[in-house]
């Protein structure tokens, strides 16, 4: 059959479904259907989100029995792998991939409806009609797959009942829903179809089993978190050791290439990359129905799809955690001999990890092993409802060779964002597309591996993360469809910035070139990190005022131990308090003037701790004293009349520092929480300062220390102005500056506060409904999910002129 033959015929059976009852014993109709080639363009094309909601809401037995003859006939291939029939499943895949979004809209978190439910979740024909019994009448291959839920491909057993699936009985049927995804989880991992398959000597081998490692590295690493240095033994678990080892997609983390066939050849499984990209596609559209709950009711552990998916008892679930992983980090755009489907693979991969490790309860990071000295996560602790196998693999992580290779890998994606732009040669490397998965990956290590956290920190150069988040940021700041990337990559360095490591490392040089338009300067990673944010508040969109204290919370957690600071980043601050301090902004709300506080806390880090490297902030001060006298001296007259000044009459000003501040949900330790994106229309009534409101700012503001410093130096250098009758040099001026013992002149060095990010609801569900709507957006090309019942978040589409 041709291929235009088979579209027309697959476009009539597909009209066929939507216009009449067919018979779920109609053998021929259906034979026919399997069988008919079509790609996955053809599938997405031919079946529209109309025609899919069509079909679910007229003819369900239809779709009853499309689902379930896919489903069975997934189950079989996994039972029986032959190639023959391997176009065949690819067809049942992309069919699934597109008829389940459309049946998760009626699902669990979408609008509950109950035939959707009886057809995912029924255990037995109750309620059905006889063509939709057709969900029970899988047989053979179903009772086999049961089989193979239970265990992995080694044959391991692993016993876990769950609260979100009953148990399979031999009069029970197992949920479609289950089968579907397991049989997904399956066929990632079919040999020949997705992997290559040989029996591995080295998984059983008792000298190189997947004992933890114990070298001296690994020793130092642990012994920063004292409660992970020793592990805890148990008879026996639900193991994470990936077996057997040689079907996992890539070497790294986990896997050492000798565990690959004896080396890993990188092009020798690419040829499976095409079908890969299908299953997980299947895959991704069966954990998609957090899309379709309204976020202010989203519970990430209500999801019985990605419960199934992120039980213990999901086969093969150690291997593809390390497949998606290893997958992605081992992925170099500077090879440009990638094919386009391996750079789908990647993308995808990223995708799917990041959704796999969204749900559920966090993983516990403390070590548990088996009598044989290998991981394993013990049966209570997997048993439990919330229980995530992919966060507990990613949180027990704990050896520095694979703290290396995963940050290694992260910066050397990441740098992808700038590096091709920077380069001499065209299209010398890849240019990958994925950099908001890869945050919101790198934001899940930061947030639930504790070992990797401290080693990227302390034995890595944590720069080359700072540098390429800077230049998102940079890049994005005037971008309304970027808000969101600005906010992880903001995330990210305000939990960085909570680590007294990280201000010192900042102290680096920056020695790159970026293809930006950042004014020219010469000094280290402070400046690069300041300049920016700078730039985000001066020249940034309206909407990134929320996080105007989350940009001056980082600068001031990392401001005690800025060695040198650079002209222009002095100048920048110096602007950012004479901004802040103008009566636009400090009377812009009630609690405006926490923005001053922290820069002033900034500047008594750096007088205080570092005064001698930093002369050019102590002389932009000095120029700029006339800010700070204007400030210690306010009355509530003149607040006043400045306030009618700069607004008159109107009801509000254009910049709303206590509405940014209700957008911000400031915890009680005043760090600003931005995740918590719920703002109340109130706009509230407009400002008028009084008795209370300045007792509070001049209470708030810690003038004394930078009072004393312009008490003693101004007249130093009016001195040597006045002696130069004007004619002075400025380096002359900062010499002195330099050579000036300051030590009993200030006020006692106050003790260093730094501002932790903590975590809450509001974060993990800004983070969640980020991650797929860059999901929704990345998946375009073949347009996964319609846009028209998504509850997660709004989806606005644009009218083309």
């Amino acid at each position: 059959m041709g291929a235009s033959a088979s579209r027309e015929k697959f476009r009539e059976s597909v009209s066929a479904l939507i216009e009449v009852d067919v018979s779920a014993d109609d053998a021929d109709f259906w034979d026919e259907l399997w069988k008919i080639p079509n790609s996955g363009e053809e599938v997405f094309e031919l079946i529209p989100p109309s025609a899919a909601r069509k079909l679910r809401d007229e003819r369900f037995a239809n779709l009853a029995t499309l689902f379930t003859q896919a489903t069975a006939q997934l189950c079989q291939i996994v039972e029986t792998p032959y190639n023959i029939y391997f176009d065949q499943a690819l067809n049942c895949v992309r069919v699934l991939t597109r008829i389940l979004p459309f049946l998760l809209e009626k699902g669990d978190l979408g609008d509950a409806d109950e035939r959707v439910e009886q057809l995912c979740w029924g255990t037995n024909g109750d309620g059905l009609n006889d063509d939709e019994k057709i969900g029970l009448m899988i047989g053979t291959a179903k009772s086999s797959e049961s089989g193979k839920t239970s265990r992995n491909i080694d044959g391991n057993h692993t016993s876990i009942s769950r609260n979100t699936t009953n148990v399979t009985t031999d009069d029970e049927q197992e949920p479609l829903a289950l089968l579907v995804v397991h049989a997904a989880m399956h066929m990632l991992f079919l040999p020949q179809f997705t992997c290559d398959f040989y029996e591995n000597k080295i998984d059983t081998d008792k000298h190189h089993g997947f004992r933890r490692s114990e070298t001296k590295e690994d020793k130092e690493l642990r012994g920063a978190v004292p409660s992970l240095q020793n592990a805890k033994s148990v008879e026996a678990g639900v193991s994470l050791v990936p077996r057997p080892s040689s079907i996992v997609w890539a070497s790294g983390s986990g896997i050492k290439a000798e565990q690959l066939n004896g080396g890993y050849d990188a092009s020798s499984t690419r040829k499976y990359d095409k079908n890969r990209i299908e299953v997980l596609r299947l895959l991704l559209s069966t954990c998609c129905d957090p899309l379709f709950s309204p976020a202010d009711e989203y519970n990430p552990i209500a999801s019985r799809w990605l419960a199934v998916a992120t039980a213990a008892d999901a086969p093969n679930s150690v291997c593809l955690f390390y497949s998606l992983l290893n997958t992605v980090l081992t992925f170099d755009p500077a090879n440009v001999g990638f094919s386009d489907s391996h750079i789908k693979l990647v993308e995808l991969s990223a995708q799917v990890l990041a959704v796999l490790l969204d749900c559920g309860l966090p993983g516990n990071p403390e070590p548990v092993l088996d009598m044989k000295g290998e991981p394993v996560t013990e049966f209570e602790t997997a048993s439990r409802g919330g229980f995530n196998v992919f966060r507990s693999l990613m949180a027990r992580i704990d050896s520095a060779a694979d703290m290396d290779f995963i940050f290694d890998g992260f910066a050397r994606l990441l740098k992808n964002v700038y590096e091709p732009q920077s380069s001499y040669l065209p299209n010398s490397s890849t240019k990958l597309e994925c950099f908001q998965e890869l945050l919101v990956l790198l934001w899940k290590f930061l947030e639930e591996n504790p070992l990797f956290m401290n080693h990227v920190l302390t034995k890595c150069d944590i720069n080359e993360l700072v540098v390429p988040i800077c230049f998102l940021m940079y890049k994005s700041r005037r971008d309304p469809a970027q808000i969101g990337l600005v906010h992880i990559c903001t995330f990210c360095l305000l939990k960085l910035s909570g680590e007294r490591s990280f201000g010192v490392a900042l102290n680096k040089p920056f020695t790159k070139k970026l293809p930006t338009d950042l004014p020219l300067f010469s000094g280290g990673h402070h400046d690069l990190l300041t300049i920016t944010l700078h730039k985000l508040v001066v020249n940034g969109a309206y909407k990134l005022v929320p996080l105007y204290s989350c940009f001056l919370t980082i600068i001031c957690n990392v401001s005690p131990y800025w060695r040198s600071m650079s002209l222009v980043a002095a100048v920048k601050l110096v602007n950012l308090f004479e901004l802040f301090s103008s009566p636009k902004f400090l009377y812009s709300g009630e609690h405006a003037h926490r923005h001053l506080a922290l820069l002033l806390e900034v500047f008594n880090n750096v007088i205080q701790y570092q005064y001698h490297g930093n002369t050019h902030l102590v002389y932009a001060l000095i120029r700029r004293k006339d800010s700070f006298g204007r400030l210690a001296s306010l009355t509530l007259k003149k607040a006043q009349e400045q306030c009618h000044k700069a607004f008159g009459e109107q009801s509000r000003s254009e910049y709303d520092a206590d509405l940014a501040r209700r957008v911000e949900r400031m915890d009680p330790k005043g760090l600003p929480n931005t995740g918590a994106m719920m703002g109340g229309d109130d706009m509230g009534g407009k400002f008028v300062p009084t008795e209370e409101w300045l007792t509070e700012l001049k209470n708030s503001l810690p003038l004394e220390t930078v009072t004393r410093l312009l008490q003693h130096l101004v007249p130093v250098v009016d001195e040597i102005v006045a002696k130069r009758q004007g004619a002075v040099d400025e380096q002359e001026i900062l010499e002195v500056l330099r050579d000036i013992v300051m030590v009993g002149l200030l006020p006692v060095p106050h003790a260093i506060v730094i501002r932790k990010y903590q975590p809450n609801q509001y974060t993990a569900l800004w983070f969640t409904a980020f991650m797929w709507g860059v999901i929704f957006l990345r998946n375009q090309s073949l347009p996964m999910f319609d846009g028209q019942c998504i509850e997660l978040f709004q989806v606005s589409v644009q009218e083309e002129d």
